[in-house]
């Protein structure tokens, strides 16, 4: 059955096996496979070694002797144009007649190995693989892929032994001994990252990144000493840059060791009484002294100097939030003045704006006017902002503010013309100013935006509105098509199976099909009150009065009192002037007078003209 199956995604296994880590996209450009009578040992999905097909041949081939040989290569090199050219189950085929050949050629089971892991085949895809490594043993894309095999799976212990020999055979690459560090780290192996670490630095010379990971590495082995004497070095080797200086003395603060942490800030102090992250230093060394004082004074001076850095004044903006919270006394009144003064003296940054956004929703919920009114400047100044912008037309749809709502979203809909959440609330928003033209133009724009990736809910949703209002203003055909559409997105949208049902039942047209639909809508939503009226008035349509009184009933319950019904907003005056119709057609006409009165006193839209001589009558009547 496999020859038949088409590969169309084979390619994306190559790949897979290749990308861990940047690993394998880095061993094609600097480093050559193993030769062998000048010839690569192995075969890739990398077009741009498939080339020539006969450079692919592995130098096992001289384990098959004179024309077996030739075949071997003849058919190898056709299974590789095949893949070139797309034609993968031939491909495979070809690669199978290979393996009769030569059951041990390297770059055939590598091959093979990608096609098994494609069908989900892994324990076959890692054994061929396996035995082609095994079988051309300096070949190191075989052990690179293996390795990726198993990083992909985060299973690092797995990969080690690759990764290790890639290492022997490959000295010179520091992405493999990077691999290698962060396998050893997660499997409690300190002391071995901390030798790579040590190539690495042979190889690319001092780094700060590196030194830190030793410095880790080495309070995670209790060597604190000899991690301290790492950073000593890098400072030594970089005399100059201060924020190694600071470095250390945060970390003998962290370890408790204040005074020796004091001097290394001094020594900072008197050769860059400047530098911007002393500041930050000894702001940790007041706070860990309890010196709370000098630290209130040094971290206020900072939040409105203009020198600092935006990033750092949210931090320290972080830092007084979470104090004052934790200390809840005067808190919100000091946290708002504070903002109001950086807001006046950084006017329109955007990253201050975003963050008493954020400290108004954790901790001031009930303040949403101030709230609104931060959002509203993060969308003035960032457009882009969908966080804001989507929290804004959800607050202005719930609080009904149509107007604000329209001119949020027509300005979003310039700046955001994918998004069809907004479209769809600018049509939401003009349909109840009773801009109903504008609001049918709203959502066909928005259906226009629609693609592959969008929401198929959102689709469905502009759909069955479009619909509706296609119906409204007399288009039924096209409202039709709408629902049609609709449906195409999301079958179960019951808004739409309702009103399409409801307005078929309307037309007395495709009743059977308006059932099945209406049905469908009591079963997801056995309680709503609308749905249940348009299936009862359906079954009424089709004269099956004694089932459709069974469904009116749950509706209209003939014990409410008519306060009880007439407060109900679930039962409008259509849905009682169908009660009031199918009680009358199964012999109730006592119970139907009831309803048509009960109708006539709520009135609203949608009741017939005959609704009086029904009640003058005292009978059904459909004209």
């Amino acid at each position: 059955m496999i020859r038949h199956l088409r590969l169309v995604l084979i390619a994306s296994v190559a790949i897979l096996l290749c990308s861990a880590c940047g690993v394998g996209r880095r061993s094609a450009r600097r480093d050559a496979p193993h030769l062998e009578n000048g010839r690569p040992a192995f075969g890739s999905f990398d077009t741009s070694r498939n080339g020539d097909a006969a450079s692919l041949l592995s130098p096992q081939r001289k384990r098959v002797a004179g024309s077996e040989s030739s075949r071997l290569d003849y058919f190898f090199q056709e299974a590789m144009k095949q893949k070139m050219l797309g034609r993968y189950t031939e491909a495979y085929d070809l690669l199978q007649h290979c393996r009769e050949i030569d059951a041990d050629a390297p770059e055939v089971l590598y091959e093979l190995s990608l096609y098994h892991l494609l069908f989900r085949e892994d324990s076959v895809a890692l054994h061929l693989l396996g035995r082609a490594a095994e079988l051309d043993p300096r070949n190191t894309f075989y052990k690179e892929a293996l390795a990726n095999y198993y990083l992909n799976r985060q299973e690092g212990e797995k990969a080690l032994p690759y990764m290790e020999a890639l290492a022997t055979l490959q000295p010179r690459r520091s992405d493999v001994l990077a691999q290698l560090v962060r396998i050893y780290s997660t499997t409690d192996r300190a002391a071995d990252a901390i030798r790579a670490l040590d190539r690495i630095e042979v190889l690319e010379g001092k780094m700060a990144s590196v030194s830190y990971q030793k410095f880790a590495l080495y309070k995670q082995m209790d060597q604190e000493e000899q991690g301290f004497k790492e950073l000593e070095s890098l400072c030594r080797e970089y005399p100059h840059e201060m924020s190694y200086r600071l470095a250390i003395g945060n970390q003998l603060l962290e370890a408790d060791r204040v005074s020796e942490a004091l001097r290394v800030f001094d020594e900072v102090r008197r050769t860059e009484p400047d530098n911007p992250s002393l500041a930050l230093s000894m702001l940790e060394y007041y706070r860990h002294v309890g010196n709370d004082s000098l630290f209130t004074t040094l971290r206020d001076s900072m939040l409105f100097a203009e020198r600092t850095e935006t990033d750092v004044r949210v931090a320290l903006m972080r830092d007084l939030i979470a104090q004052e919270v934790k200390a809840d006394s005067l808190g919100p009144q000091r946290i708002t003045a504070t903002f109001d003064s950086l807001d006046h003296r950084f006017e329109g940054n955007l990253d201050l704006l975003q963050l008493r956004a954020a400290y108004l929703a954790t901790y001031d919920k009930q303040n949403d006017s101030d709230f609104v009114a931060v959002m509203d400047r993060v969308i003035e100044l960032e457009p882009a902002n969908t966080q804001a912008l989507f929290y804004l037309i959800q607050y202005y749809g719930e609080h009904k503010d149509f107007v604000r709502l329209e001119d949020l979203c027509r300005r979003a809909v310039l700046t955001h013309p994918e998004e069809l959440v907004c479209h769809f609330y600018l049509g939401v928003a003009l349909y109840q100013q009773d801009k109903k033209t504008e609001a049918m133009k709203a959502f066909e724009d928005g259906i226009v935006q629609k693609t592959d990736e969008s929401r198929p809910t959102m689709v469905a949703d502009l759909y069955s509105i479009l619909g509706d209002l296609y119906h409204e203003v007399g288009r039924e055909r096209e409202a039709y098509e709408a629902y049609d559409s609709c449906l195409t997105y999301q079958d179960d949208n019951v808004g739409c199976l309702n009103n399409y049902a409801y307005y078929l039942s309307l037309q007395e047209r495709n009743l059977d099909k308006a059932e099945e639909m209406s049905y469908r809508t009591i079963r997801l939503e056995p309680d709503n009150k609308t749905y249940l009226d348009t299936y009862a008035w359906i079954l009424f349509m089709k004269e099956r009065y004694a089932e459709a009184q069974h469904y009116i009933d749950r509706v209209c319950p003939p014990d409410s009192t008519d306060s009880v019904l007439l407060a109900d907003e679930g039962v409008s005056g259509v849905v009682l002037e169908h009660a009031g119709d199918i009680a009358a057609m199964n012999g109730n006409t006592e119970q139907a007078m009831r309803f048509w009165q009960l109708a006539q006193k709520a009135g609203g839209d949608g009741l017939t003209a005959v609704l009086p001589k029904k009640i003058r009558m005292k009978r059904y009547v459909k004209k």
